[in-house]
């Protein structure tokens, strides 16, 4: 029997798996947002351990090799924003009559914004790049190994600066996360001009320097402005903020 209530409604749906000890899938289903509120319940084989894999919001950024073993993948697909991907696992003891679980899903995304003083996606061309060595998980929870980039979008102009956002998966460790960024200046007659930044910022370093925890159950989201005119450059996550020169890394 499953507690679902600590699943976020916003959630539609959930894959539901159950596998034995020697990776044998047993049960299959997919879970519904109308069945979060009462318990779940299967019947399974007793005396022995299965394992219990459930994930949400799988959707089109997202490549599910569904081999029907743990070797099953979820990997983030290349160039977009990756879903908001949540994931849990658990083994269950059935030796009793009644084996319980409490599903508390970990959040396996963090939202990337970028805040860049000026207006400028309107007075250059701007290309953001969220490169990560990375590509997802396998569902028995290793690390899915390879270089996956994400285009950041821009979001929306406000007082003064320009918002970008991305989304990656969680990673091992933060150090394999780099920002790839590239200005160059738009011309009155509409032509693209000369290139004003060409660089990769060590945002992993960053990260790992002020302690942000790769580990956490919900994976904390990221603030990023960038003053390119002071060479600033400010990252901000969980309870911290730093601020870098961003001519250290020109």
């Amino acid at each position: 029997t499953m507690d679902l209530t600590k699943i976020d409604k916003g959630i539609r749906e959930w894959q539901l798996w159950l596998f034995t000890p020697e990776g044998e899938i047993m049960f299959k289903d997919t879970i519904y947002r109308r069945a979060y509120s009462t318990p779940y319940t299967v019947q399974v084989p007793r005396n022995r351990q299965m394992q219990c894999l459930l994930w949400g919001n799988a959707r089109g950024a997202t490549l599910l090799d569904e081999t029907m073993t743990p070797a099953t993948s979820l990997l983030k697909k290349e160039g977009v924003l990756a879903d908001s991907l949540y994931f849990f696992s658990e083994t269950v003891d059935t030796w009793k009559e009644d084996g319980w679980v409490r599903v508390e899903p970990r959040k396996e995304f963090a939202t990337v914004d970028i805040y860049m003083q000026g207006w400028v996606d309107i007075e250059y061309v701007v290309e953001l790049i969220l490169r990560c060595d990375t590509k997802g998980f396998y569902v028995n929870g290793e690390f899915y190994p390879g270089n996956v980039d994400t285009h950041m979008q821009f979001h929306n102009l406000g007082n003064y600066y320009s918002h970008f956002r991305g989304r990656i998966l969680r990673q091992p460790d933060t150090e394999n996360i780099r920002l790839s960024m590239l200005l160059k200046k738009k011309e009155i007659d509409g032509t693209v001009g000369e290139i004003i930044v060409d660089k990769d910022i060590p945002i992993g370093k960053y990260l790992e320097e002020n302690g942000y925890d790769m580990n956490k159950l919900v994976l904390e989201d990221i603030r990023m402005d960038i003053d390119y005119s002071n060479n600033n450059f400010m990252i901000k996550a969980e309870d911290w903020e730093a601020t870098y020169k961003l001519v250290e890394e020109m």
